[in-house]
């Protein structure tokens, strides 16, 4: 019995273990947040650089988000994935402003910089990468690539 109970203990913690580690790993280290609208213009240069770019990267440590303003439905989805995720700042700051990327600390929420139009996928993916190493040091990026908030909110 006690040989029993010692196995079953052991399975236990291992199963516990494991999905511990397995919630670790698929935990963002940066948010990259798309503020789009399907009347943008400045989107549809953004969101094929920016697909590319992603699957250069390949990086598990990326979570996309896309705040879409289309409709009112739309905005809705939006409104909780930035709860979801406590980036309701962020969302309120731009909200109404498409064509760009803020690419976000998932652990400080800190804007660490912002990607536009004027970037080809490669220097999407390049200053993606770059700015990856604040979120992961947890540090205050000096890019200063984002539009102004738009004061409209909050």
């Amino acid at each position: 019995m006690t040989r029993y109970f010692s196995a079953l203990l052991l399975l236990a913690i291992s199963i516990f273990s494991t999905n511990i580690s397995a919630q670790a790993q698929q935990r963002p280290d940066m948010y990259v947040v798309v503020f789009r609208a399907d009347w943008c213009g400045p989107c549809k240069i953004v969101e094929p650089n920016l697909q590319a770019a992603m699957t250069t990267l390949r990086d598990p440590g990326l979570e996309v988000i896309v705040f879409d303003i289309t409709t009112p439905a739309s905005s809705e989805r939006s409104a909780y994935q930035a709860l979801d995720r406590n980036i309701v700042d962020h969302y309120n700051q731009w909200y109404g402003t498409t064509g760009f990327v803020a690419l976000v600390d998932a652990d400080t929420k800190r804007t660490l910089g912002c990607v536009n139009m004027m970037y080809s996928a490669q220097d999407m993916a390049t200053h993606i990468s770059n700015l990856k190493t604040y979120a992961i040091a947890n540090q205050i990026s000096p890019d200063t690539t984002c539009p102004a908030p738009n004061g409209a909110i909050g």
